[in-house]
């Protein structure tokens, strides 16, 4: 049957929740074993030394008071734990000799001891690409008027809705929460902001959105064969990594290596791309090309202007002119991509930075750069993330909002100080890029990511946030402002329309 009743959605939903309850105050980690992540003892066989200073990191204290104390408080967390990306969010059950796993769980213990809370985590099996089971579990809940749940962390496409339903509190005022502190993502939380109501958030808490980071990768190898006169990571410093400089590194980066005189996926080329895929949207976010504008209490489709079009440009040629001898046809599964890359067949691809997890075995060096601006005018490097990536909002019937707020806090600036350190200068650096510039250009990706009013609320624009991947997906990019100009009324209606329900919540 393609339509179940409520009642059995219910009960389906129910048996993919497990609660568990995470290592908190009177746990101690183990004393036998010992490596460092940052400056912070933890277990494994997989560490590898490094200084979490030299980020600038450990050295970021929030301003939670010394003495605040929650009293035992179980704090209830509703979350995805599906796969890798989603699990480690929250869940690390021991010291396991895995170095974020490992910073996870000392974080935890952390957080909880500061506080004296416990984490109390209620598992829904769903990974980075659903949602749906915990808005079906968070609407019956709220919508009864039960007090289940005091923190949700969710798809944040898919969570956008419910902000519009009255699902949320407001966090805009709560105390505890330092807004301008460097864990919290501030492009999101201003995007999801209109006056003085902010019904979720995004922050470092979110290793979903860590690994979610749209950026370049480049196969060293082959860049040493055409370009070992330049250096990559000292063009992105410049400034000067843009659409231009990608387009013309990849020109020219070709060889027929299966023999048969066809451009196919046998060979070599300069980069390879999938059509109608995500790619896009980071192309366009790195560009800094706008969706909505915000004036006057309203948003607006802003995509009607020269930028758009010069990027629409600069992308046909990146893609279809034949001189720059790119795959744009690969099959859509991720491993197809990163195999170009693993093999050393492909200089550039464009990925998630979880793509370093199926690139641990690839026995040449790649490196990691952002998103490549539109020119050098362009101020800042941007990207984007996999909308998949967790936001955190607090229901509506939750009781004592100010002690979850103080959590949330805590457990953000704690993953700034641990977690993202083990991800980037460990996992990334040493244990998958190997290459001791990558922290550098990492950094530059994490302060890079923006979001837009759009892409938070695609689902609600009919999904016009999303409108490049199909604009790029042929050669026919030369009627796509008239497409895009075709879409302004329905988008401003419904852009409308979210304003609307914003003014309506509490």
């Amino acid at each position: 049957m393609k339509i179940l009743s409520k009642r059995i959605i219910s009960a389906l939903l129910a048996a993919m929740t497990t609660v568990v309850s995470v290592a908190c105050a009177d746990s101690q980690p183990d004393n036998n074993s010992e490596t460092t992540v940052g400056d912070t003892q933890t277990g494994g066989t997989d560490a590898v030394e490094t200084d979490a200073t030299e980020t600038g990191r450990a050295a970021v204290s929030d301003n939670l008071p010394s003495d605040l104390n929650l009293n035992g408080r179980s704090i209830r967390i509703l979350a995805r734990s599906g796969d890798k990306d989603t699990r480690l969010e929250f869940l690390a059950d021991e010291e396991s000799g895995d170095i974020v796993e490992d910073a996870v769980y000392k974080r935890n213990l952390t957080v909880c001891e500061r506080l004296n809370v416990t984490l109390d985590v209620i598992e829904v099996n769903e990974e980075r690409h659903s949602g749906a089971g915990i808005n079906d579990l968070l609407t019956a809940s709220v919508m009864a008027g039960s007090d289940d749940y005091d923190l949700v962390a969710n798809h944040l496409g898919q969570l956008s809705p419910l902000i519009l339903q009255g699902i949320f509190q407001n966090m805009y005022d709560l105390p505890y929460i330092d807004w301008d502190q460097p864990w919290w993502n501030q492009s999101y939380n201003d995007a999801v902001t209109i006056g003085e109501k902010r019904y979720a958030c995004a922050g470092e808490l979110s290793l979903s959105m860590i690994m979610g980071i749209y950026a370049t990768f480049f196969n060293k190898q082959l860049w040493d064969n055409y370009y070992n006169d330049q250096d990559l990571y000292e063009i992105v410093k410049s400034g000067d990594w843009t659409l231009d400089k990608l387009t013309e590194f990849s020109t020219g980066v070709y060889e027929d290596i299966n023999g048969d005189g066809a451009a196919d996926e046998g060979d070599t080329f300069g980069m390879s791309y999938i059509l109608d895929s995500i790619q896009a949207d980071a192309f366009a976010a790195g560009a800094g090309v706008s969706f909505t504008e915000y004036s006057d209490g309203k948003y607006t489709w802003a995509l009607e202007n020269e930028h758009t079009a010069d990027f629409l440009g600069k992308m046909e040629k990146l893609l279809f002119d034949k001189s720059t001898l790119l795959t744009t046809n690969l099959d859509a599964f991720q491993t197809t991509l990163l195999d170009k890359m693993k093999n050393d067949s492909a200089l550039f691809i464009v990925h998630m930075l979880s793509g370093t997890e199926l690139l641990r075995e690839m026995v040449g060096d790649y490196g990691i750069v952002p998103m490549p601006k539109f020119d050098a005018s362009q101020s800042d490097y941007k990207t984007t993330v996999h909308n998949g990536s967790s936001v955190f909002a607090i229901p509506a019937t939750a009781d004592g909002a100010d002690e979850i707020a103080a959590v949330l806090e805590a457990l953000c600036s704690e993953s700034y100080r641990m977690v993202t350190p083990a991800y980037f200068d460990v996992a990334l650096k040493v244990k998958y890029a190997r290459d001791d510039s990558a922290s550098e250009m990492l950094d530059i990706c994490i302060d890079s990511i923006s979001f837009d009013f759009a892409y938070l609320f695609n689902s609600a624009i009919g999904s016009n946030a999303a409108i490049f991947r199909s604009l790029l997906k042929s050669e026919n990019i030369g009627s796509a402002m008239s497409t895009i100009a075709s879409k302004k009324s329905e988008v401003d209606s419904k852009l409308a329309e979210i304003v609307t329900a914003y003014g309506e919540l509490e």
